[in-house]
């Protein structure tokens, strides 16, 4: 709960800038800006997503609305599960607006972003939250999005301590592998600060492309290879795909880094899941808990944006039993004064999504061979 705190506070003193910059704006009664919450009345979050059960990143973001729920009596919610049929997206939006009984419609992501967008022009007396942006929001639609590279960062860190360590199944080959579901620009992003990372740190990186989020035999493939070549660790950024690195590293004998949530808990399957040095988290639950809470408040801030990263705690790695149990302490020792380094601002992380131009000569250092 203290991180969802910080977020809010983040969220609100980004409020409070806009606030001033554009003072003299008149609030419309939408809650957006009065600061008038009012704790008697009941909230009602509807949430719309393609489906649950992806074990990562729809998932994080049902967490937020049952954080919700437990933290607060006057929040209801309700999560409406799409399919992968895009062309039905907007009708699931147009039943949810205009029943008119909803105070926030929450939905985003590059699946479900153009309809979301379709219903803020739609419904301009609606109030929106788009969760994870790739497009400007509407004046009616409050946005968020998260520095995955810094996450990435984090993650190419600890993987090139992994591999040039004396942990049991650490070879004296400078490998590490990533597997990303599709090449493209958003999911390159996870990948540009951990290829930066790696480079300056003199180990190789693998990087394979399922171009699936759902083809697990595909990834398994892709992973065994890669094990075989001699990488040490591989980091799953595939979605429920990335089941497939656990069935290889178990396979192969060799580490994991599981995405978006903690997959030691969303993995049944024991032999998996012991892989799993840790998980790196995009906290889009975190995000809209964050969020309803300026609604309540009466600030909610529609026609902006924010990006979330480190700084906020909004990315980051789970640091949970496992990790503790299977990263020797000097290692997450040094994860976590690196960490400290981009915080305050001493490092600066490569993003793909800032600076595409560059991408193919970071990914071309990343995986030349180390000699």
């Amino acid at each position: 709960m203290r991180k969802m705190k910080k977020l809010a506070a983040f969220l609100l003193a980004a409020v409070m800038m806009l606030s001033l910059v554009a003072c003299g704006s008149s609030n419309d009664g939408d809650g957006s800006g009065d600061g008038s919450g009012d704790g008697s009345k009941t909230y009602k979050i509807a949430l719309l997503i393609p489906y649950l059960g992806d074990q990562s990143y729809y998932d994080t973001t049902a967490v937020g609305l049952d954080d919700l729920k437990a933290e607060y009596d006057n929040v209801e919610t309700v999560v409406i599960e799409m399919g992968t049929d895009k062309s039905k997206y907007n009708d699931y939006f147009d039943d949810v607006c205009s029943s008119a009984q909803y105070d926030l419609v929450v939905s985003g992501g590059s699946d479900a972003e153009e309809a979301l967008y379709a219903a803020c022009e739609n419904y301009p007396d609606q109030v929106f939250m788009n969760f994870d942006y790739t497009g400007e929001p509407p004046a009616n639609c409050y946005a968020v999005t998260y520095s995955t590279a810094d996450e990435g960062y984090v993650a190419g860190y600890l993987a090139s301590l992994v591999t040039t360590s004396d942990m049991e199944k650490a070879n004296p080959d400078k490998k590490v592998g990533v597997i990303v579901g599709m090449d493209i620009p958003s999911m390159n992003d996870f990948i540009g600060g951990f290829c930066q990372i790696c480079t300056e740190m003199g180990v190789q990186v693998y990087i394979g492309y399922p171009e699936s989020f759902t083809d697990t035999a595909k990834t398994k493939e892709l992973a065994l290879e890669m094990y075989n070549q001699g990488v040490d660790v591989i980091w799953q950024v595939a979605g429920s795909a990335g089941t497939g690195v656990f069935e290889a590293a178990a396979q192969a004998d060799k580490y994991s880094f599981g995405v978006d949530s903690d997959q030691t808990l969303s993995i049944a399957d024991e032999s998996l899941t012991a892989t799993i040095v840790t998980s790196f988290y995009k906290d889009c639950g975190s995000a809209i808990f964050g969020a309803v809470e300026l609604l309540m408040e009466g600030n909610f801030p529609v026609g902006t944006a924010a990006t979330l990263g480190l700084a906020e705690d909004a990315v980051g790695l789970i640091n949970n039993e496992q990790y503790q149990t299977m990263a020797p302490e000097e290692i997450r020792t040094q994860v976590e004064e690196q960490i400290a380094k981009v915080k305050n601002g001493e490092i600066e992380v490569y993003s793909v999504k800032a600076d595409p131009d560059s991408w193919e000569s970071v990914k071309a250092a990343a995986t030349a061979p180390v000699a």
